[in-house]
């Protein structure tokens, strides 16, 4: 799968398992609204595992701050298609009436969303949409 990444057509992937557009889109309402993170298939894109385990933190209330940091620092590092499977549920978070970091939550979600070259869209890179 890495070299689906490093070395093919972003444009091979679209619509496909590593398309993240589409993962995100398959994941249910029941998996979102129950913070079902196993129904994820995180293991596709490269740092998936940790944005998963960072999930779970935030999931248990354990070092909220942190985790989100450690998203943020994800998408810096141009990680953001694995962070983009988290947003559905940093969506929920960010809008919890009860969430202490809502505002670093839906930060987060907003960074996944950026491009990292403007203008053009790498479906399996990025969660980026056409603008």
């Amino acid at each position: 799968m890495v070299q689906a990444f490093v070395y093919g057509d972003p444009l091979d992937c679209v619509g496909g398992p590593l398309d993240v557009r589409a993962v995100v889109a398959d994941i249910s309402t029941q998996a979102k609204d129950g913070f079902l993170l196993e129904k994820v298939p995180w293991d596709r894109f490269p740092e998936g595992a940790s944005v998963r385990q960072e999930m779970e933190r935030l999931r248990s209330g354990d070092a909220v701050r942190g985790g989100l940091s450690v998203l943020m620092g994800l998408c810096a590092n141009d990680m953001r298609a694995a962070v983009a499977l988290a947003v559905p549920f940093l969506i929920r978070v960010g809008t919890a009436p009860e969430a202490s970091q809502r505002a670093q939550a839906l930060a987060v979600t907003a960074e996944a969303a950026r491009y990292a070259a403007p203008g053009r869209v790498h479906p399996c890179r990025h969660a980026a949409v056409p603008w």
